[in-house]
């Protein structure tokens, strides 16, 4: 019981640290000062891709816990 309940904190919280990462990404690349803005895209999908992978990583481990 108590491995459940630590697995699924543990999920919520990676999936909680995914939808966090999504929200400041404008500031960050803004952050970044006068750079092209090829660099700018990128920053942006490198940091959409990591909020969108930790979020798919809590999900799994919720999946399999189930």
């Amino acid at each position: 019981m108590l491995n459940q309940v630590l697995l699924y904190s543990g999920s919520a919280f990676i999936s909680f640290w995914g939808v966090a990462h999504l929200f400041p990404t404008r500031s960050v690349v803004s952050g970044f000062g006068d750079i092209s803005v090829d660099n700018k895209r990128i920053i942006t999908m490198e940091w959409i891709i990591e909020g969108i992978a930790l979020i798919f990583i809590g999900l799994i481990n919720a999946i399999v816990t189930a």
